[in-house]
C-alpha cells in the first residue's frame, strides 16, 4: 500500500481507473516495484523488461507475470492489453514517438498510456552529476510541453500531462509543521518528474 503512493505511481493512480478484467502492461518494469502496487491494488499485471537479472530478481517477490520479452515480440504474439505504462523509459530512447507508435499496437480500442520522464524544468535535473540522469543513460530530456508534443505527434487523443510532485502535503503535526515551514521559507521541493497521459481512438 505504501509503494502505491510513491509519488511516482501515485500520479498513475489518480488518472487511470481501474476497471473490472482491465489488463495492464508495465514495460521496462525492472524488478516489479510498480506492478506489485498496481497488483496490490487489482490490477491484472504482467511485466516485461530487456534485463534478466531484473526479471529473474523480481520474480522472487512478486505474484504477477514477469518475463524478458520486448514490445515487437508482444505484438508479433497478438496480445493485448487495456493500460501500458512506462516509468522512466522515454529518456533512454533515441525515438520515442517509434515506441509508443509501437506501445499503441498493445492496446485495445480505446487502451490508454501512462509515461513518466524527469524533469528537465527542475534545477536538480539540469545540475545532475549522478551517472545514471546524465549521458549516455539518458539520452532525451522532457520539459512538460516537449512531453505533451511528443504524445500528440504520435498520434494519442485526449493527450494531458503533469509534474510529479515529490513534496505534498503530508499529514501528522510535525510533518505538517515542516511542510508549512519549507513554504513560508519558499524552499519546496521542485517537481523533479513529469507524467503524461493519453488514449488510443474508440
Amino acid at each position: 500500500a505504501k509503494l502505491a503512493e510513491h509519488p511516482t505511481y501515485r500520479s498513475f493512480f489518480r488518472r487511470v481507473r481501474r476497471f473490472p478484467g482491465a489488463k495492464l502492461l508495465d514495460v521496462g518494469c525492472g524488478v516489479g516495484r510498480f506492478g506489485h502496487s498496481a497488483f496490490s491494488r487489482g490490477w491484472d499485471v504482467t511485466g516485461i523488461d530487456v534485463s534478466e537479472l531484473a526479471i529473474t530478481t523480481g520474480r522472487e517477490f512478486t505474484r504477477f507475470p514477469m518475463r524478458v520479452a520486448t514490445i515487437e515480440e508482444l505484438i508479433e504474439q497478438g496480445e493485448k492489453f487495456d493500460v501500458v505504462t512506462a516509468f522512466e523509459v522515454l529518456e533512454h530512447l533515441t525515438s520515442p514517438l517509434q515506441f509508443i507508435s509501437s506501445t499503441k499496437k498493445l492496446l485495445r480500442p480505446g487502451g490508454q498510456l501512462f509515461f513518466t520522464v524527469p524533469n528537465w524544468d527542475c534545477t536538480a535535473v539540469q545540475n545532475a552529476t549522478r551517472p545514471d540522469w546524465v549521458p549516455p543513460v539518458h539520452l532525451l530530456f522532457f520539459t512538460g510541453l516537449a512531453l505533451r508534443r511528443v504524445g500528440e505527434l504520435s498520434g494519442l487523443a485526449n493527450v494531458s500531462t503533469g509534474v510529479i510532485r515529490t513534496d505534498p502535503v503530508t499529514h501528522g503535526v510535525l510533518p505538517l509543521a515542516r511542510w508549512l515551514a519549507r513554504r513560508a521559507l519558499r524552499r519546496a521541493r521542485e517537481p523533479v518528474g513529469l507524467w503524461m497521459h493519453g488514449r488510443t481512438p474508440d
